[in-house]
């Protein structure tokens, strides 16, 4: 039985949490810590409670940093000794900001380290995220942590330096995204359809894109030409797409989430 404890309990954990829950009870449990009561939707996810991070630490294999990046010293106070006298556990954090070396500086240069970016989509797995693993991983453990985030979606190791553009592009995506949904059915309403109608409209339009381009291997623009005939209402619409800069402004958009990301750091 491989048990997963989390530190923290906001809404990424959740979303790891409800991910994780869909793996066979029999061979993966969770548990989690934080200083009130655990939200109530995680006992749909059968996550145990912890008392404390010690005991969180204890019985955990793999352990999940999940609080605010400020919490890390009074965590790490409690962490160390711990991650000294049982060296094997290892520690997946997902903290913004918080590089490795800060990591094992904070719990030790002996703690085997992951740290780890997904975004939301994880609790639908669908997310993505990105991970780079600390100098005392080895490479069957960096599989194992690897398999598992696996279980929620797409998973690639890249260096730490490109964390920040990967934090704004994948990690606040969703967000940029659903404000692209939004927008079409916005466009909708003003084109006549009801509110309801013009937001099943939106959604199902931009999965079924998706869709179509992970099933047949398109490019997005390739997507777009299959679409636009020269000429066509498509091109009219996508012409004026262009003149608005739509390129630009998604630039400008990532550019000052990244901004933004760096001054946490």
């Amino acid at each position: 039985m491989f048990k997963i404890g989390f530190i923290g309990a906001g809404n990424m954990a959740q979303a790891m949490m409800q991910g994780w829950s869909k793996l066979d009870a029999n061979q993966v449990t969770q548990g989690a810590y934080v200083r009130h009561q655990l939200p109530e939707q995680t006992q749909a996810w059968q996550v145990e409670p912890f008392q404390s991070i010690s005991e969180a630490a204890l019985v955990s294999d793999m352990l999940v940093l999940a609080t605010p990046p400020t919490a890390l010293t009074a965590i790490a106070d409690e962490l160390k000794p711990i991650l000294a006298a049982m060296p094997h556990k290892i520690v997946v954090s997902v903290l913004g900001g918080i590089s490795v070396s800060m990591l094992e500086e904070a719990l030790g240069r002996q703690a085997k380290i992951v740290r780890a970016l997904p975004n939301v989509n994880v609790a639908v797995g669908q997310g993505y995220t990105a991970m780079y693993a600390g100098s005392q991983i080895t490479a069957e453990e960096k599989g194992a942590v690897f398999a598992l985030l696996a279980e929620l979606g797409r998973v690639d190791e890249m260096p730490e330096a490109e964390f920040g553009a990967v934090s704004a592009l994948a990690g606040s995506g969703p967000a940029f995204v659903a404000g692209f949904i939004q927008a079409l059915t916005e466009a909708g309403k003003a084109a006549g359809l009801d509110e309801e109608m013009a937001a099943k409209l939106s959604v199902q339009t931009f999965r079924g894109t998706v869709d179509k381009m992970r099933q047949d291997d398109l490019k997005a623009l390739d997507l777009a030409q299959l679409v636009m005939t020269p000429g066509g209402s498509t091109a009219a619409g996508w012409e004026v797409m262009q003149a608005g800069n739509l390129n630009g402004l998604v630039t400008n958009v990532i550019h000052a989430t990244m901004q933004k990301n760096a001054e946490f750091e």
